[in-house]
C-alpha cells in the first residue's frame, strides 16, 4: 500500500504530460492553435493603419455614442476624415509634412482604440460612402440593419480581401486582415458564399495557417457536395472556365477545394494528414479527368503521385508538360531538368528527389491562383451588380493606400528631425520679422 502511494505523484505527473500531448495533436487542438497565430499575426502597423482609416470613414456617419472611447475620440476622427476626404490623389502638395506628422500624433493618440475597436460595430462601409457622395438635398438617407447590415459587411470584407491582396502597399497582410473579418457561416447558401469560403482558404494557406485552411476547405467540400445544382456564374468567370458547363464548373471547382486540402494536409506533420492528402491529390485528378482539364497543376500532381507510386516514366512525361508552363522561372525549369535526369536513374526506394518536393509543388498552384486574381477586373464586376458609386469605392481604396504609404514616409525619424527643424525655422523667422516690427513701431 505504502510504495502503491508513493508512485502516485510519479503516475499523475506521467498522466498529465500524456494528455497535454493528445492534446496538442488533435484536429481542434491544432486549429485553436492556428487560430491564435492569425490573431497574432494581424498585431502590425500595417494592418492597424488601414484599419485606422477604414474606422475614419466608417465612423464619419456614426449617429449614436457607441462607447466612451469613441465618444472621447469623435472629434479627432471626424477632424483628420475630413482632412483626408478633401486630398485630391492628383495634388499631393495639398496634405503638407506637418498635416501627415499631425494625423501621425493622433493616430498614435488612438492606436489601442483602433486595435481593441470591432470595425463592424459602425455603419458598412457602403452607407458610408453613399452618404459622403450622395446629393446633397438628400437627407433621409437609411442605414442598413441587421442581417442586411451583416451580409453587406461581410461582402465588403470579402471584396477587399481580393482586391487589396496584390496591392505592394496593402498587400496579404491586409488581406488577411479582411479575410479574418469575414464570416460565410452566417451568408446564406451561394455562389459568393462558396467563393468567399475557397478565398479564405486559400489565403489562410499562404498564411502557412495550414489547420484553419483545411478547416475552411473541407466546410467548402461538404457545401459543394450537398449544392449541385447550384448556378456557378462568376466561379466559371474568375477561373476562367468559360467553356465549361454549369456542372462541369462544379465538378472543377470541387477539384480546387480538395486541390488546396491536399496542400494543407501535405505541409502538416502527422502521418495521418499525409496519407488523407494524397487521397485529396487522387480526388483531384479525378475531378480534372472527368471534365478534360489540362493545365500546369494537374501536372505537378500527376508527377508528385507518380514519384510517390515510384512511376519513373509517367512523372517524367508529366515533368515535360510542366516545363512549358510560363508560371515557371528559368531556375524552376531548371530544376526540373534535373529532376528528370535524376529520375531516369533512379532506383527503387530511393528517396523522393529534393529538386521535386511538397514546396515546388503548392508553388506552383500559389502562382497560378495569383495570376487569376491579378486578371480580374473588380471594378467592372462591382458596375456590373449595380452597386452604387463602384467609382468612389475605388477612390477610396487607392486613398487608404497613399494615407498608408505617406504616413510611413513622412513619419519616420529623418522626416521627423527635419520637420522639427522646419518648424524651429519658421518660429524664428516669424519671431524676427515681429521683432522688426515692434522696433519700427517703437521708432
Amino acid at each position: 500500500m505504502t510504495s502503491t502511494i508513493k508512485f502516485l505523484p510519479i503516475f499523475s505527473i506521467l498522466l498529465l504530460v500524456l494528455s497535454c500531448n493528445k492534446d496538442v495533436t488533435t484536429d481542434a487542438a491544432l486549429l485553436e492553435k492556428d487560430k491564435k497565430a492569425l490573431v497574432e499575426s494581424l498585431d502590425s502597423y500595417k494592418v492597424s493603419s488601414y484599419k485606422f482609416g477604414k474606422i475614419l470613414i466608417r465612423a464619419s456617419v456614426e449617429k449614436d455614442t457607441i462607447s466612451p472611447e469613441f465618444k472621447a475620440f469623435r472629434t479627432d476622427l471626424n477632424r483628420i476624415f475630413n482632412t483626408v476626404m478633401k486630398y485630391d490623389l492628383n495634388t499631393p502638395e495639398e496634405l503638407s509634412v506637418l498635416d501627415y506628422i499631425s494625423i501621425y500624433r493622433d493616430y498614435k493618440k488612438m492606436e489601442d482604440f483602433i486595435m481593441e475597436t470591432d470595425e463592424d460595430i459602425f455603419p458598412t462601409l457602403t452607407d458610408a460612402i453613399n452618404i459622403h457622395y450622395a446629393d446633397s438635398l438628400q437627407t433621409n438617407y437609411t442605414y442598413l440593419t441587421g442581417e442586411d447590415k451583416l451580409y453587406t459587411q461581410n461582402i465588403e470584407h470579402a471584396i477587399l480581401s481580393a482586391i487589396v491582396v496584390l496591392s505592394k502597399d496593402l498587400g496579404k497582410e491586409v488581406s488577411l486582415y479582411e479575410c479574418s473579418k469575414t464570416k460565410p457561416e452566417l451568408l446564406p447558401d451561394s455562389e459568393i458564399k462558396t467563393l468567399l469560403q475557397f478565398f479564405r482558404g486559400f489565403l489562410f494557406f499562404e498564411k502557412q495557417l495550414f489547420y484553419l485552411s483545411e478547416n475552411e476547405l473541407s466546410r467548402n467540400i461538404i457545401w459543394l457536395e450537398n449544392n449541385r445544382d447550384i448556378d456557378l456564374p462568376y466561379t466559371r468567370a474568375m477561373f476562367q472556365w468559360g467553356d465549361l458547363n454549369n456542372q462541369s464548373t462544379h465538378t472543377a471547382f470541387h477539384g480546387l477545394n480538395h486541390l488546396f486540402r491536399g496542400f494543407d494536409r501535405l505541409m502538416m506533420e502527422r502521418d495521418i494528414d499525409q496519407k488523407r492528402a494524397l487521397e485529396d491529390f487522387e480526388q483531384f485528378l479525378k475531378d480534372a479527368e472527368d471534365i478534360g482539364i489540362e493545365n500546369e497543376i494537374i501536372w505537378s500532381v500527376e508527377t508528385f503521385l507518380y514519384l510517390k507510386n515510384e512511376e519513373n516514366n509517367k512523372a517524367i512525361a508529366s515533368l515535360k508538360k510542366l516545363k512549358t508552363s510560363n508560371l515557371l522561372s528559368s531556375k524552376d525549369k531548371k530544376s526540373i531538368d534535373e529532376s528528370i535526369v535524376y529520375l531516369k536513374d533512379r532506383k527503387a526506394g530511393e528517396a523522393l528527389n529534393s529538386y521535386y518536393d511538397k514546396y515546388f509543388l503548392s508553388k506552383i498552384a500559389t502562382k497560378y491562383i495569383f495570376r487569376l486574381l491579378s486578371e480580374i477586373d473588380w471594378k467592372t464586376i462591382l458596375e456590373e451588380q449595380n452597386v452604387p458609386h463602384t467609382n468612389e469605392i475605388f477612390k477610396t481604396i487607392e486613398k487608404f493606400k497613399a494615407l498608408m504609404d505617406n504616413l510611413e514616409t513622412y513619419t519616420n525619424s529623418d522626416v521627423l528631425e527635419d520637420a522639427g527643424e522646419n518648424i524651429k525655422n519658421k518660429s524664428k523667422e516669424f519671431w524676427n520679422k515681429t521683432k522688426g516690427i515692434l522696433e519700427d513701431d517703437e521708432n
